[in-house]
């Protein structure tokens, strides 16, 4: 039992996540693997293949330069086309003659569309690949955006959102399984971070450059100014958005949860390649004018309707609900505070401007930012600690260790955000504290997103999909309450909720890291067939 995770009932059951961090002399199912360069005892996982289309093989700053491209279309898909016009609800409430519940309905049919299409974007996913799926989803995103400052009318502009909530539902789901296709598990924990801060933090620079962009442009400039940044992702996407997902033929090589941590990456990316048998077709890598295909094979022999039901199937696993219940709320917080944002402080005390309203986005934005940055230096550095004392088994459980940020920071966000602007003190405060919660929302995504990838790697997609609608039909329900609900309890007791509850969700990690490893091994006993042996490293 390491660090209070329960054992498996039965030794030398197939446990998927479970590894060795270090090579082992004698034994020869691990000394004929790759390693990592400079560091012999440390073996890659998960491991290449022989082929350089295998994206594992392909030049580190190649695959970074298509990560950050991806994060880039994170970052104005999920994390700026919602809330864009949160800071300019009043100048919509004025305009279309509606009330503030009906603004926040606007982002909550999008939210809607968000979670309804996600299953057929996920399918699509699975069967055909990753780089058609992101081209017309940042299409869709485009033609959305575009309809939007054009619209007419309120219900013009609702099937405009809507619209952009098809193309939005990629980037909110997929985008995590991506790292798990670029990077093997030692690399992952920064790169979660940084896609982290990308979904949520960076985002908030839209809805701050939109406050001024509104008051002197009007709304719609809001949108016309978005137009060119996704126009110019949309050029990215089509000529460099290479298809990142690969077909492994070594049955051996799909087990993707080894935790190799080093504490220099930078010495750690070039592979030491071994013998090792890989039946590939080809050992040349395909030109670029081929990489550009939108279409590169089917990925599964299975049919649309089994992959279309696979998100509802994996909902038996303990760890999957855990996941969705624990990032959809507290992602749903964030999207609270930008909901109520304009109705609290374009009122007395404040009586802010549209603008001024745009410049609370700052704290979140700094918030983000610091909680990447701390993310991405604890995330790897305590699982390898763990690892070492655990005489060198990795168990991906040593990741939620990081929930601890999520109950401290969240929770001292919250608390403070609402007593204070009760109190009617200065919006730079409302600002640091809403930064505060950040924090702890980048503990929050890093925590569940390198846990789900490296302990449930295979069902991935589907964990997040599941996430994702989960948490896009909660944002709906809350449109319809959550104006009127900070104007029955004022802002100290619905925000005293939310951080309670907020905590109480956290105390679902301990059960879910006590039988964290038993649950994995019932996913692999369910999840393996006979034909798909699991690889010699795991335990």
């Amino acid at each position: 039992m390491a660090f209070g995770i329960l054992e498996p009932a039965s030794a030398g059951d197939y446990v998927p996540g479970t590894a060795v961090l270090e090579d082992v002399s004698e034994s020869s199912d691990v000394s004929n693997l790759k390693h990592v360069k400079g560091y012999g005892k440390i073996v890659l996982i998960p491991q290449p293949s022989n082929d350089p289309n295998d994206p594992l093989n392909w030049p580190l700053w190649q695959r970074d330069i298509i990560f950050v491209l991806l994060c880039y279309c994170t970052i104005l898909c999920a994390g700026v086309i919602g809330p864009v016009i949160s800071p300019a609800a009043l100048l919509l409430v004025v305009e279309f003659n509606i009330s503030f519940t009906k603004v926040s309905q606007l982002t909550g049919y999008q939210l809607c569309a968000i979670g309804a299409f996600g299953f057929v974007m996920s399918t699509f996913t699975r069967l055909y690949g990753k780089r058609p799926v992101f081209i017309v989803s940042i299409l869709l995103c485009l033609v959305g955006t575009i309809w939007c400052g054009v619209a007419k009318s309120f219900g013009s502009l609702v099937g405009a959102r809507v619209l952009q909530g098809i193309g939005i539902s990629v980037w909110e789901s997929i985008m995590y399984s991506a790292t798990g296709d670029l990077y093997f598990v030692h690399q992952r924990g920064s790169r979660m971070a940084f896609f982290g801060v990308c979904a949520s933090g960076l985002g908030n620079l839209g809805p701050l450059i939109a406050g001024v962009v509104a008051e002197h442009k009007g709304w719609r400039w809001c949108f016309y100014i978005l137009n060119i940044f996704i126009g110019v992702a949309t050029i990215g996407i089509l000529f460099f958005g290479w298809e990142i997902m690969y077909k492994r033929h070594d049955p051996q090589c799909e087990t993707h949860t080894l935790a190799m941590m080093s504490t220099n990456d930078n010495k750690a990316e070039s592979v030491h390649q071994e013998t090792m048998t890989d039946d590939v077709p080809t050992l040349t890598r395909k030109p670029y004018i081929k990489r550009l295909a939108v279409f590169s094979g089917r990925y599964t022999e299975k049919s649309f309707l089994s992959l279309i039901i696979a998100p509802i199937t994996i909902c038996i696993y303990p760890a999957t609900l855990w996941s969705a219940v624990t990032l959809s709320f507290a992602t749903a917080w964030q999207v609270v505070v930008s909901f109520v944002l304009s109705e609290v402080f374009s009122a007395p005390p404040f009586r802010l401007s549209t603008a001024q309203i745009g410049y609370i986005y700052a704290g979140p934005v700094a918030g983000a930012l610091i909680g990447a940055a701390i993310c991405g230096m604890l995330s790897d550095r305590v699982a390898e600690i763990c690892a070492r004392k655990n005489n060198g088994i990795y168990e991906p459980e040593f990741r939620l260790f990081l929930v601890v940020g999520i109950a401290f920071f969240m929770g001292l966000g919250f608390f403070l955000f609402g007593n204070l602007i009760e109190d009617g003190k200065s919006p730079v405060v409302a600002a640091v504290t809403w930064g505060i919660s950040l924090v702890g929302f980048q503990f929050c995504s890093t925590a569940i997103g390198t846990y789900m990838v490296d302990g449930y790697e295979r069902i991935s997609i589907e964990v997040f999909i599941i996430s994702m609608i989960f948490k896009n039909f909660l944002f709906f329900g809350f449109t319809f309450f959550i104006n009127d609900w900070i104007a029955r309890w004022g802002p100290a007791r619905m925000f005293n909720c939310i951080g309670g509850v907020q905590l109480g969700i956290c105390t679902l990690t301990i059960p879910v890291y006590i039988y964290g490893k038993r649950c994995r091994r019932a996913f692999g006993h369910h999840g393996v067939s006979h034909e798909e042996k699991p690889c010699a490293l795991t335990k």
